[in-house]
């Protein structure tokens, strides 16, 4: 697969995220799936100009250079229903967005959206923590608003902890 850094800033992102950290023989097989699937992906007819890339065990994101012709829904859809393919195959889920990451150390880990609230009780989070915003949508978005301190993401209403 094609290095994402080599596609425009317009290119499109898709972010799913794993609900647990995936291992090797997932990795490995991932790759494969992601690889056909992305060689093959067409819009209006026409072959995609697209590559995925998995981060940090977790995150599978597609980037596609629309060429300035925008993306069909089939062609949309067609990720989706890939990634409900591969949930089955891989018993894991990639389309739950109650399930948010944050990084501690080096380590990125994924935990369900309502335990923030506790994570920055216990002080295993503040307000620096880098969290992932999976909402992104455009490569310059990926690059500078995916990995954001918390304080500077949505996932901020989690520091208003009531009294």
């Amino acid at each position: 697969m094609e290095d994402y850094t080599l596609y425009p800033d317009s290119a499109k992102v898709w972010i799913y995220q794993s609900n647990k950290y995936l291992g090797e023989d997932e990795i490995a097989y991932l790759k494969v799936q992601l690889d056909d699937f992305v060689s093959s992906w067409e819009s209006h007819g026409k072959t995609l100009t697209g590559t995925t890339q998995i981060f940090y065990n977790l995150f599978v994101v597609f980037f596609v250079d629309e060429e300035g012709d925008t993306m069909c829904g089939r062609a949309q859809d067609a990720s989706v229903n890939l990634m409900k393919k591969l949930e089955q195959e891989l018993e894991v889920s990639f389309l739950d967005r109650m399930v948010q990451a944050y990084k501690k150390g080096d380590q990125v880990k994924a935990v369900k959206m309502n335990d923030f609230t506790d994570l920055l009780a216990t002080n295993e989070i503040d307000e620096n923590t880098i969290v992932y915003n999976n909402m992104v949508t455009t490569k310059v978005d990926f690059d500078s608003k995916w990995e954001v301190p918390l304080k500077n993401s949505w996932h901020k209403q989690f520091l208003v902890v009531s009294e």
